[in-house]
Parts: structure tokens; C-alpha cells; sequence
């Protein structure tokens, strides 16, 4: 039972660690993808920077047909301030260094004779930037740079070389990088989804076909020991009542107690009976609080009710009293020291919905009972038959309500029904709601 119990939580950690490990790497590709765009990006550049300015070397024609087929759209001598000195092609007027500032100090640091690409977004062309120094002879003479320093000629000014070419094939390709990667991971989500999703239902499935052959069987079984069981009780209760007449008064104490426990086995076989007959009854108008603090007044122990205003229901009234009267035992056996030991609530909810909480201070249901609550046979009590809560919830959910059993704040068990004020059976074959 441990192990089904730790089932879904080991497959979903294990679908989830999986999901997690597919994800990451997909990002990791994608990542690595657009890096090495990157670095594309950087070597054309490099390539048509190089191949342009070899060109420019020989002549101006020829420099403008290698500008063609580098497809690149102009090259430009810019000063430090960026202010265009020479210019071949189109080119801006300025350009704003601070852009590439910080690029270029890693890269001068790095490797001084390379320069870098970036891609400009709002106008999709790629912009290539180097720094070179060329040297100004100045006929000048000398220069004074200071009060105790001379500058000599000549001078090296740094210019700044720059380079522009059509980048929307670089665009192109992240684009589709980034759908690749954006469209795996949608996949893979839908994939963890859809799985989890089938798990899941095979599992309720799986529970479901369970329950039903235990149920199944358990009603062939029921079946069989009421029939089995009724007629020996028949046959005890007249010998019972033969000796109550036969035998002298002082022994009469004796058959109390016999007398009790086939009561018991009478009540028990009865619940069984109506555990597998129709449980819906007879339904009629049923004053729900005069019903409750009827039962309240039967137990010894003190029991607080409150409730808003009074309320009516639509309930086989036998079958109301047996579900309150049960829960309403199991919650004074299990009371504490509180005071008051028991409370039951009515609260009106939303949907024409009414909700009966009746609570106690008791030790509580440990969590990994409450599964097992309302399986028949199943208590935690040393004469408890484990019928009572199974009927109960069968009669509840025929109203087309629900009961449910958890902990309570504090300490204790809160057992909440909840019924609408109209009747909803509930159809054949229907699944149940936990």
C-alpha cells in the first residue's frame, strides 16, 4: 500500500525531472545555435572587411565590385568622435561609438587586429567596427603637450574603420532558430501534458475497475452472509424469548447481554441489506435542523449546534437519520477534552448548496487511513463493524451530494456533507467525486 501510495508522486518527479532535462537542452541547443550565428556573422564580416579593403588598395572600381559581391552597402574612416573622414558607399554621416565601446575594449585586449560585428535591429543591417591607427606626419615641427613635455612628429591618431552590409540573412536565420526553439519546447509541454494526462486517467481507470470488482464481489459476499446469517438470528431470537419466559428472573441479567449482541448482528446484517439495496428510498421533506437536534438530544456528551436559519431537504428521512446519527457517534466517540466535545454546523453555500460540518477533538484520521475511510469493512475502532461510513456515503451520494472526512484545524476530524436543497440522484455508472 506504501508503494501505491508513493506511485504518482515517483512518475510525476520522474516526468518532470524528464520534461526539465528535455527542455534545458533544447535551450542549450538553441542557445549554442545562435552563438554560432554569432560567430558567423563576426567571420563574414572579418572576410568582407579584409577582401574590400585589399580591393581598395588597387583601385575604386574594383574595391566597389568586391562591395558588391560581399554584398556589403559601404565602408567609411571615421574619426575617434565619429565623425566620417572618408567614406565609400553608403554610410552614415556619425556613428555613436558608445555602442561599441564595450565590445571593442574586450576585443583590443583579446586580439587588437580584429574589430566586431553586431546586428542592428531597427535598421537589419549588420555594422562592423575596428579601430586602427594611422599615422599623420605634421610639418609643424614640435608640439608642446604639456609645461615639461614635448610630443614629437609624427603622430599616430586612432581612426575608427567602419563597415556595413545587408544582415537580413543573418535576421533570417534567428528567426528560425528562435521558432525551432520555441516550437520544441511547445511541443515538449503538450508531450509532459499529455502524458501526465493519460497517467493520470489510467490511474483513476485503474482505481475505478478496482473498486468495482471489490465491490462486486464484496456484494456477492454480502449477499451471501445475510441470507446465511439471518436465519440463525431468527431461529436465536425465538429461543431468546422462549428462555426470557422459561427461565426464573434471576438469570435474566445473563441473557442481556446475548440479548445485546444479537441486536448488533441484527443491525449490522439490516446495514449490509440496505448497503446493497436501492439507496436512494424514499425521498420526502425533511426539517433538517429539527432532524439534527433530535439526534443531538440522544447522546450524553454536550454538542453545540449552530445554524443560520432553518432548513429543509429532500431525503429518505430513515436513511438522513442513519447517515447524522452515524456521524454523529463516531464524532462523540472520538471527542476529546474540549469543550464543547462535538459541534455541528449548518452553512448555507453557494449553488442552493447546504453543508453540514459536525466536528470534533479528537485525535484525527491519520492521512494515510483516509483513503480508506469509506472502504466497506475498513475501521479503526475494536467494535467497529466498517459499514457505517461506506452506507452513509452511499445514501448521500444517491442524494446527489457528497461526504467528505479531513482534519481538523487544531486537532480532530471534520465531517462536512453537503446535499442541495432538490434531489439529484445520482445516475448508474457515474463516477464518484473523492
Amino acid at each position: 500500500m506504501i508503494g501505491d501510495a508513493r506511485e504518482p508522486y515517483i512518475v510525476i518527479t520522474s516526468l518532470a525531472v524528464a520534461f526539465l532535462l528535455l527542455v534545458s537542452l533544447v535551450i542549450f541547443l538553441t542557445t549554442a545555435l545562435i552563438e554560432r550565428e554569432q560567430l558567423r556573422m563576426q567571420s563574414e564580416a572579418e572576410r568582407a572587411f579584409n577582401s574590400v579593403f585589399l580591393a581598395l588598395q588597387d583601385s575604386t572600381n574594383k574595391a566597389q565590385k568586391t562591395m558588391a559581391e560581399e554584398n556589403v552597402s559601404g565602408i567609411g574612416v571615421y574619426s575617434s568622435m565619429g565623425r566620417r573622414v572618408l567614406s565609400l558607399g553608403n554610410v552614415p554621416m556619425t556613428i555613436p561609438l558608445d555602442r561599441f565601446s564595450s565590445s571593442m575594449e574586450l576585443i583590443n585586449k583579446s586580439n587588437p587586429n580584429t574589430g566586431v560585428a553586431t546586428y542592428n535591429r531597427a535598421t537589419k543591417m549588420i555594422e562592423y567596427i575596428r579601430f586602427s591607427r594611422l599615422t599623420i606626419l605634421l610639418d609643424t615641427g614640435q608640439l608642446t603637450l604639456t609645461e615639461s613635455g614635448l610630443l614629437p612628429t609624427p603622430i599616430d591618431f586612432p581612426d575608427v574603420l567602419y563597415l556595413i552590409f545587408d544582415g537580413e540573412e543573418y535576421h533570417q536565420r534567428l528567426v528560425i532558430i528562435g521558432a525551432i526553439g520555441i516550437s520544441s519546447s511547445l511541443v515538449l509541454i503538450g508531450l509532459f501534458l499529455l502524458v501526465l494526462n493519460i497517467y493520470r486517467s489510467n490511474r483513476r481507470y485503474r482505481e475505478t475497475i478496482a473498486k468495482q470488482e471489490s465491490l462486486v464481489n464484496l456484494g456477492q459476499a454480502a449477499r451471501t452472509l445475510t441470507h446465511e446469517i439471518k436465519n440463525p438470528l431468527s431461529a436465536i431470537t425465538i429461543q431468546l424469548a422462549l428462555l426470557k419466559k422459561t427461565l426464573p428472573s434471576e438469570y435474566h441479567g445473563d441473557l442481556i447481554v446475548i440479548d445485546q449482541e444479537l441486536n448488533r448482528l441484527t443491525q449490522l446484517t439490516n446495514k449490509v441489506s440496505d448497503f446493497l439495496r436501492n439507496p436512494l428510498g424514499n425521498p420526502v421533506q425533511v426539517d433538517l435542523n429539527e432532524l439534527l437536534l433530535s439526534l443531538i438530544k440522544c447522546f450524553d456528551k454536550p454538542i453545540a449546534f449552530s445554524s443560520e436559519k432553518h432548513y429543509t431537504i429532500t431525503f429518505d428521512e430513515d436513511r438522513a437519520r442513519s447517515v447524522f446519527e452515524n456521524l454523529l457517534k463516531n464524532a462523540v466517540e472520538s471527542a476529546g477534552e474540549g469543550d464543547p466535545q462535538v459541534e455541528v454546523k449548518i452553512v448555507s453555500g453557494k449553488r442552493n448548496l447546504l453543508h453540514v460540518f459536525i466536528m470534533d477533538r479528537g485525535e484525527g484520521i491519520p492521512p494515510t487511513e483516509l483513503r480508506k475511510i469509506f472502504d466497506p469493512f475498513f475501521t479503526t475502532k475494536i467494535h467497529g463493524s466498517g459499514i457505517g461510513l461506506s452506507i452513509s456515503r452511499q445514501f448521500v451520494k444517491a442524494r446527489g451530494g457528497n461526504l467528505r472526512l479531513y482534519r481538523r484545524e487544531g486537532g480532530g476530524t471534520v465531517a462536512e456533507v453537503t446535499l442541495s436543497r432538490s434531489i439529484h440522484p445520482v445516475k448508474k455508472g457515474a463516477k464518484e467525486t473523492p
